[in-house]
């Protein structure tokens, strides 16, 4: 079974090439307008970017399927132990910003990195110079850090969201299952056979309120 911070990772992993993709098509659309497909096809964007769509596509659908079905089953077990309205650390509107921020500051680097290496690979397909850094130029790419900027912080708020509520339910579970324990032990202590604790001193009593016997004469 993967860990679950591995889990994680590979979940931002998967949320960064969706802003990736999401912010990719963005950046043209804003600079070119309804020919923006027109200008995709003759910068290298050919089929190799209509497969990487169509990936990134396909695992953003089993995230999403594992999100919903991860929240179910939460949802089910909080019910069960009358965990919802238990109050947690976790439950602070502090706590959800920081989820959303921890999100942001990797979904960001990772998608422009992404984005630097895509356009590169793909100017050099189609036999244009390079442009190295340069895409991440708003002079040369419209718009490119502010599209970025806003398209991440919007997927780093979907994805620190989730998480901030899955955290909330699972401590809430925990925190419903540790009282429902304590209730248990305290409802049904284990039967233990009657035992008289003076049982085994009635003999010494008896004899310690009594004399010592007189020695008969010879």
């Amino acid at each position: 079974m993967i860990p679950a911070r591995w889990r994680d990772r590979a979940r931002l992993g998967v949320v960064a090439l969706v802003a990736f993709v999401l912010a990719h098509d963005l950046i043209f659309l804003v600079r070119y307008g309804p020919s923006y497909g027109a200008v995709l096809a003759r910068t290298g964007h050919g089929d190799q970017w209509t497969a990487t769509v169509a990936v990134v596509a396909l695992l953003a659908a089993g995230l999403v399927v594992a999100t919903i079905v991860r929240s179910v089953q939460l949802v089910g077990l909080a019910r069960r132990f009358g965990a919802a309205q238990i109050d947690v650390l976790d439950g602070r509107l502090d706590d959800l910003i920081r989820r959303i921020v921890r999100a942001w500051v990797v979904i960001l680097p990772v998608a422009l990195t992404v984005f630097v290496l895509a356009e590169n690979i793909e100017h050099a397909l189609a036999g244009l110079p390079l442009p190295g850094l340069g895409v991440l130029d708003a002079g040369t790419y419209s718009a490119t850090p502010v599209v970025f900027l806003v398209v991440t912080v919007v997927v780093a708020f979907v994805e620190g969201l989730f998480r901030w509520r899955r955290d909330l339910l699972v401590e809430r579970i925990r925190a419903a299952r540790a009282r429902w324990a304590r209730a248990h032990l305290a409802t049904h202590r284990p039967d233990l056979p009657y035992v008289e604790r003076h049982h085994g001193s009635i003999a010494g009593r008896r004899m310690a309120g009594r004399a010592p016997p007189f020695a008969l004469p010879a």
